[in-house]
Formats: structure tokens, C-alpha cells, sequence
């Protein structure tokens, strides 16, 4: 869960989808006794839920082909495949992971940075293998064979190896699923960018917000629209600068703050983003909003260098009550640090060059 930041500091954003009670009793009863096949599950009113499932019929490999039933031409979902295969923790997983590139961006995102937490809540060590892919073929038997032939073949890997290895494989998985390309064999990791376009109003506010025009922006989501949208333009003076912070949903705001700092006029554009998770005066925004608001936190902030600006203070903040003045200048022109006044200890007794003593 997020914490609530420190006098503008920033703060961790929430973005673990639950397992609702139904989903965990599903799959606890299939693994016990092997009576299902698959488990399909979806995101639905911010949980992970199991929506279809599909008993045993052959063995594992005959029952393959039934995944492609399952899926979608659009939206994206999770496939728990049981193989017939045992260890020491009973029945052993697939983790499928389906996002087709048709998907909504919005969608993509939800489901690849939701994937880790399904497989840990419901026990890494449960499941064999996590498949990504774009199209049903990549779950076929075929697919399937063809996805463990190239682990197969890949070169034996020391347990370091191994954990770079799947780190590499993630980040890659992530891009193309952020970007509508093809893979297979790769597991989705958590997604650290969204770029939603912006309308032609926001550009012309980051521009004029650039060019000395006004000196305040908030912008926020059309998630809908999957795009980055204009709320506010005003002039404001710093003091002023909470009064624009919503306590019910999260926005990003620019302030250029136009200020004198021992003895020299300097004009700085400072990037908060709040994010209200529920502590304080502030009502918890939803899951899926605060995941696409944090991710799109970097594609927002480039807004501003690409109008020729300079973001010269980030901020992350839950509430309004932590901006004020005296937070921002402590974090542009940090105070110096005291001197710590220091003593030279005597030298022990012995020490030292050899002393005449008068008797």
C-alpha cells in the first residue's frame, strides 16, 4: 500500500490488483484435487476474479487446444493451466498471460503490472512457467511446444543468470505489450511508462506555461479516450498552490515559479503529482486510475522538455497540506548544512614526543 508522503517527498503509489476470496477458493480446490484443467480469470471492479473454468478431459497436451476457446479477440486475461506434472507442492502451473494487440493501452497496462502479484498471491512456486502472448495460436499446443523448444535450447544458466535473464525477458515483454508488437515465451512485468497522447490545449498551455505566459497547469486523464487532458489554467501565487490539489483523484500540476534567491531573479517550473490514497483529508482514488496516472508520470513531465522547458523540482505528494512555500524552496535551494564543530582529544597519556619533567 502507498504511504503518504513527507512534506512533498515522494511516495510509493499503490498498484497490486487483489485476488478476491472466490478466485483463491477456485484455485486452492483445483490444485488439491486436479478435478480442472484451466482457470480463466479477468480484472473486474479492481479484483482478480475467476470468470470460466474448464475440468479435465485428457491429459495436458490434449487438452491444450481448449485455451484458445477461452480468449477473446480483444480484451486481455489471465489462463491458469494445470499440467499433469507433480512436485513436492502438489500439481504444477501455467500462468498464460493473453493481451491481444487490439487491446485498449489502459488494458495493457492493468494486466501486465497486475501479473506478478496474481502468480505470488497465489504461490510462485506453484506454477512452472508464465507465457506471454498476443494471439490465441501462441497458446496452441504448437505455440506451446515451440515456446519450451527455445527454452530448451537456450544455453544452461547459472541461478544469477537465470534471474537477468528473466529480468530481460520481463522489460521485454513489457515494451511489446505497451507497444502492440508480437511475443511469446516472455512474462509482462511491472509497466514504468505510458505514453498517452495529449490534446493540442495541453501543448498550447505547456507552451505559454514555457514562454512566461500563465503560470499554473493541471492536467489530468481521459481514460476513456486514453488521453492527457487540460483541467486548469490560472495564475497563482506559490502560497496558493494546495488550493488547487483535488483530495478525491489524482492530477499532475506545473508551476513555473517566478522568485528571487540570494540576490538573483530565477524563474523555476516545479512538476507535482498527487495521488490521494485514502490517509489524511483525502479519498482513495481507484486502482486502476492511480496505476495509469502513476504511469504516466514520465510521459507527462516530457511534455515540458518538449516545448523547450526544464522540470527544475519533482514532487509526489497524497494531500495538499504537504505544499506549502517553505517545502518547495527547501527543495530547490536546499539549506547548507551546519559545520559540526569539532574538538581535538588530548593524546593519551604515553603518547606523543617525550617531555622533560621538572622534579
Amino acid at each position: 500500500a502507498g504511504g503518504k508522503g513527507e512534506g512533498g517527498h515522494p511516495m510509493s503509489v499503490p498498484s497490486g490488483i487483489p485476488v478476491n476470496e472466490q478466485l483463491k477458493q477456485c484455485f486452492g480446490d483445483a490444485h488439491a484435487s486436479g478435478s480442472l484443467r484451466l482457470i480463466k480469470v479477468l480484472i473486474q471492479n479492481d479484483e482478480l476474479v475467476a470468470v470460466a473454468n474448464l475440468p479435465a478431459k485428457g491429459n495436458d497436451e490434449e487438452d491444450m487446444h481448449e485455451v484458445g476457446n477461452f480468449l477473446d479477440a480483444k480484451d486481455p486475461c489471465y489462463v491458469l493451466y494445470r499440467l499433469d506434472e507433480k512436485n513436492e507442492n502438489g500439481y504444477r502451473w501455467l500462468l498464460l498471460c493473453y493481451v491481444p494487440d487490439t487491446s485498449k493501452v489502459k488494458d495493457k497496462m492493468t494486466y501486465a503490472s497486475s501479473r506478478s502479484h496474481l502468480r505470488q498471491f497465489l504461490g510462485t512456486t506453484f506454477f512452472k512457467h508464465e507465457v506471454f502472448g498476443t494471439v490465441k495460436a501462441d497458446f496452441s499446443k504448437a505455440g506451446y511446444d515451440a515456446w519450451v523448444k527455445m527454452k530448451v535450447s537456450a544455453s544452461p544458466l547459472t541461478e544469477s543468470e537465470e534471474a537477468l535473464h528473466m529480468e530481460t525477458l520481463q522489460s521485454s515483454a513489457e515494451a511489446c505489450c505497451m507497444a502492440g508488437g508480437v511475443g511469446s515465451g516472455a512474462s509482462a512485468a511491472m509497466v514504468h511508462g505510458v505514453s498517452f497522447p495529449a490534446t493540442p490545449d495541453v501543448q498550447n498551455a505547456i507552451a505559454d506555461l514555457v514562454k512566461n505566459g500563465k503560470n499554473y497547469i493541471k492536467l489530468g486523464l481521459d481514460i476513456d479516450k486514453e488521453m492527457i487532458v487540460l483541467e486548469e489554467v490560472a495564475q497563482i501565487d506559490i502560497s496558493q498552490l494546495g488550493e488547487h490539489v483535488p483530495n478525491d483523484k489524482p492530477a499532475f500540476h506545473f508551476l513555473r515559479w517566478d522568485h528571487m534567491h540570494e540576490g538573483n531573479s530565477l524563474s523555476s517550473i516545479v512538476y507535482v503529482y498527487s495521488c490521494p490514497d485514502g490517509s489524511g483529508n483525502t479519498k482513495s482514488a481507484p486502482v486502476k486510475m492511480r496505476m495509469l496516472y502513476s504511469s504516466s508520470k514520465q510521459a507527462t513531465e516530457m511534455l515540458v522538455c518538449s516545448a523547450g522547458g526544464q522540470v527544475m523540482l519533482k514532487l509526489e505528494i497524497n494531500e495538499a497540506a504537504e505544499l506549502s512555500e517553505q517545502v518547495i524552496c527547501n527543495a530547490l535551494h536546499p539549506p547548507p548544512v551546519a559545520k559540526k564543530e569539532t574538538f581535538s582529544k588530548p593524546k593519551m597519556a604515553g603518547k606523543g614526543p617525550r617531555r622533560l619533567v621538572r622534579k
